[in-house]
């Protein structure tokens, strides 16, 4: 069980990374690019940072179950 939560915790880690480095874009179909200029300058800095962590505790409990 606790493979499983490791990896969902990682893949869950990487879709944070990718959008808040703007690599994922899940504003694409919005016409509003303030908002969207907002909402990265409000959250981006956290998932730059939560992102990757999220991605090492997931990789280290899959790593710590072998």
């Amino acid at each position: 069980m606790e493979l499983i939560i490791g990896i969902a915790q990682t893949c869950i880690g990487i879709i944070i990374s990718l959008v808040g480095f703007k690599l994922y874009n899940p504003f694409k179909n919005k016409n509003d690019e303030e908002w969207e200029k907002q909402w990265y300058k409000k959250f981006g800095t956290f998932f730059k940072i939560a992102g990757p962590a999220i991605s090492l505790l997931g990789l280290h409990k899959i790593f710590t179950n072998f």
